[in-house]
C-alpha cells in the first residue's frame, strides 16, 4: 500500500479471499484477525488512507470479528492510540482482556467513542454496523495529553474538538484522490493535534494546537459551502448558524487564510460553472440554467463575474473550443 493513497474495499459477500485482501492492505501498519461471526452474513465496505504514523478509516461491517493479539504486536510493533466510534446501525460489541473487571466489556451505540492501546488486546463484532477509526503515534500525543489513563479507562467525552476531529478524519479517509509527501504531513499534523485537543491536551499543548483547530474548522466550513453553492440561504449567516460560530469568528477564519467568506463562495461557484459549461456532455444545458444551479440568482451579474475571472464571457467559453474534450 502506498502511504497517502486511498483505498477501498467492498464486498457484498465476504469470504476468506475477501477478507485476505482487506488484510493485506491494512498490513504495513497494522495486524490483526477477521472472521466470520457466527453464521452471519459477513460483508464490508472499507475506506482507508494511511499517514506517516498515522491513519484513519471510515468502514460498515456486518456479521463480522476482529481481533488483536499479542502476536499481533509484536510482528506490527504498533502502539498507535485506536479511537474508535460508532457511527450507526447496531451496537458493537468489544472484550479487551488485558483491563480489570468491569472495563473488559464495551457495548458501543451510535455516537459513542472508545480509545484503545493497539498493543492492547481485543476482540469486537458487530451484526452491522458503521463507524471509524483514527489511529495516531503514542509517542506523537501522550506528552500533550493532561491524563492520557483517564482517556483510556474512563473514555473520550462528547466536544466540539471530538466532533472537529471525526469530521477531518472522514474527510481524509475519503476518495480526495492522492496526497504528496508535503500534504501528508500537513495532514499528520493536523489530525494528532485535533486527537490531543479531543482528549484533553495540556495547557501548553492547547496553545499550540490552535492553528490546526483553526484549520480543520475552515475545511469544514469550505466542504459545507461547496455542498450548498446552490442553497438559497447560503450566506455568512446561514453557515455560522449551521458551525455554532459568530459571523465574525467565520470572517476571521478566511481572512487568516487570505480571503474572505463573500469572495470565497463567488470563486467556488465561478468554478463549478466553468466546469460545466466545459463539460461536452452537458453542452445541451442552457447557461441560466449552469448559472442558476451554480447558486446565482442574476444572469448578468454571473457574466460580469465570469469575465472578470476568465477574461471570457460563459458564451465565449463554449464557442471557443476549450470545452474538455470527451473521453
Amino acid at each position: 500500500m502506498t502511504a497517502g493513497g486511498f483505498h477501498r474495499l467492498a464486498f457484498a459477500e465476504a469470504g476468506p479471499n475477501e477478507t485476505g485482501k482487506l488484510l493485506e492492505a491494512l498490513e504495513p501498519s497494522i495486524r490483526f484477525f477477521m472472521d466470520r461471526h457466527n453464521d452471519e452474513r459477513m460483508a464490508f465496505d472499507f475506506s482507508l488512507r494511511v499517514m506517516p504514523d498515522a491513519y484513519v478509516s471510515f468502514q460498515w461491517m456486518l456479521g463480522m470479528t476482529n481481533s488483536r493479539q499479542k502476536s499481533h504486536a509484536v510482528l506490527d510493533g504498533n502502539d498507535d492510540l485506536c479511537l474508535l466510534i460508532h457511527r450507526g446501525g447496531q451496537p458493537i460489541q468489544m472484550r479487551l482482556p488485558d483491563r480489570r473487571h468491569g472495563q473488559d466489556e464495551v457495548v458501543l451505540g451510535p455516537g459513542k467513542p472508545h480509545l484503545r492501546c493497539n498493543q492492547e488486546r481485543y476482540k469486537a463484532w458487530s451484526l452491522g454496523s458503521n463507524s471509524q477509526v483514527i489511529c495516531v503515534s503514542r509517542a506523537h500525543v501522550a506528552h500533550a495529553i493532561s491524563d492520557l489513563d483517564h482517556a483510556l479507562y474512563r473514555g473520550v467525552p462528547q466536544s466540539a474538538a471530538l466532533d472537529l476531529l471525526c469530521s477531518y478524519a472522514k474527510t481524509l479517509a475519503s476518495d480526495i484522490g492522492p496526497l504528496d509527501s508535503g500534504t501528508l504531513l500537513q495532514a499528520r499534523k493536523t489530525l494528532t493535534d485535533l486527537f490531543i485537543l479531543a482528549l484533553g491536551p495540556t495547557q501548553d499543548a492547547a496553545e499550540t494546537t490552535k492553528d490546526s483547530a483553526r484549520a480543520a474548522k475552515l475545511a469544514r466550513i469550505k466542504a459545507d459551502i461547496e455542498a450548498n453553492l446552490a442553497h438559497p440561504e447560503l450566506s455568512l449567516g446561514w453557515i455560522s448558524g449551521r458551525h455554532g460560530l459568530s459571523p465574525r469568528a467565520i470572517r476571521d477564519l478566511f481572512y487568516a487564510a487570505g480571503t474572505n467568506f463573500t469572495d470565497h463562495v463567488l470563486a467556488q461557484r465561478l468554478e463549478r460553472a466553468h466546469g460545466l459549461l466545459s463539460a461536452p456532455t452537458l453542452g445541451h444545458r442552457s447557461i441560466t440554467a449552469i448559472a442558476y444551479e451554480c447558486g446565482f440568482g442574476d444572469l448578468s451579474w454571473f457574466n460580469q463575474a465570469f469575465r472578470r475571472r476568465y477574461a471570457m464571457t460563459p458564451s465565449d467559453l463554449r464557442a471557443s473550443g476549450l470545452a474538455e474534450p470527451s473521453v
